[in-house]
């Protein structure tokens, strides 16, 4: 039943807060590449980049920080030194000295 003299104050819709989004990640430079670790949306996404070109020359997603350092070690060493090199990408990747962010 509607009431002729009742107002309804019905709330005006807000417009939804603005989104943003903290990144948090690591750099780390070796044998003129440039890495970067950082997070995407619940994964880890890596970057390895020619330092003087600025050139990204690889790009991946894993599940955590280290596993992705890891992949970043990985491919550089792959790339500079060659498939039959016998160094460690945890090796490279510990021993990195990632500047966090």
């Amino acid at each position: 039943m509607g009431c002729g003299s009742c107002r309804h104050n019905a709330a005006r819709p807000q417009p939804p807060a603005p989104l943003f989004q903290i990144r948090r990640g690591f750099r780390a430079r070796w044998s003129d590449l440039a890495f970067s670790v950082e997070t995407d949306s619940g994964d880890w996404i890596l970057r390895v980049q020619d330092f003087a070109k600025q050139q990204t020359l690889y790009t991946a997603h894993r599940g955590g920080a280290h596993a992705a350092q890891i992949a970043a070690a990985e491919f550089a060493i792959f790339l500079v030194l060659g498939a039959q090199s016998r160094m460690s990408p945890e090796r490279l990747a510990n021993e990195l000295n990632w500047q966090s962010y």
